[in-house]
């Protein structure tokens, strides 16, 4: 990584050991692999503003659970008593057109249930988010170096949390955050195993893989 006293990217990276695989990246990966981490600082450090983002973001959630529980429920009433009722042959020219409607409402409830399950149980998103963003990182790095390096990445945390953020983190809590998301939220931690694939074939590989 280039030298700059005012480049926060720069000073994170120089402050590295030699021997540290994430050296071997070049400027444009640096920036994304600072900017991830960053990302997770911001979302796991309390401040009122982020909270009220987050609170409204589990309210939302609430709101659209009952939504999703609410059309699978319209659906299922539609078949039984619209289209296989007693009265179906009458309401058939009424029905032309809207037959696949119950179809249609069960695969909309289960895409805004995909949409849920990513973002995490209500009371969880905090922990959900900020996980998945220190997971890109980490599968970031497995896709530049050939390894995830767990405690190097958590090497360039401390290194930004020097001067920007007062929060911990090691090798082995990256590895425990990996092993939650894969436990409670498989969808999550693919998400999170995508994005930073995609970066990867965006981008130019500065190693191996």
């Amino acid at each position: 990584m280039s030298a700059g006293t005012r480049d926060p990217v720069a000073r994170a990276f120089n402050g590295l050991h030699t021997n540290n695989p994430l050296n071997q990246l070049d400027d444009s990966n640096c920036k994304f692999l600072w900017a991830l981490l960053m990302m997770y600082a911001e979302v796991t450090s309390p401040r009122k503003t982020r909270n009220a983002v987050l609170d409204q973001l589990e309210r939302v959630s609430k709101t659209v659970s009952k939504v999703v529980a609410d059309a699978t429920k319209v659906a299922a009433r539609l078949e039984s008593e619209i289209f296989l009722g007693p009265f179906v042959e009458p309401l058939r020219p009424f029905l032309v057109g809207f037959e696949d409607l119950p179809m249609r409402l069960v695969q909309f409830s289960n895409r805004l249930e995909m949409v849920l399950d990513s973002t995490g149980k209500c009371g969880h998103k905090r922990q959900n988010l900020a996980a998945q963003f220190l997971i890109q990182a980490s599968e970031f790095v497995r896709l530049k170096t050939g390894q995830h390096n767990d405690e190097h990445v958590a090497d360039l945390f401390q290194q930004i949390g020097k001067r920007s953020v007062k929060l911990d983190l090691s090798g082995d809590a990256i590895r425990k955050k990996r092993k939650y998301l894969k436990d409670q939220n498989p969808i999550a931690l693919a998400s999170a195993v995508r994005r930073a694939r995609r970066h990867c074939q965006d981008s130019k590989p500065s190693t191996a893989s």
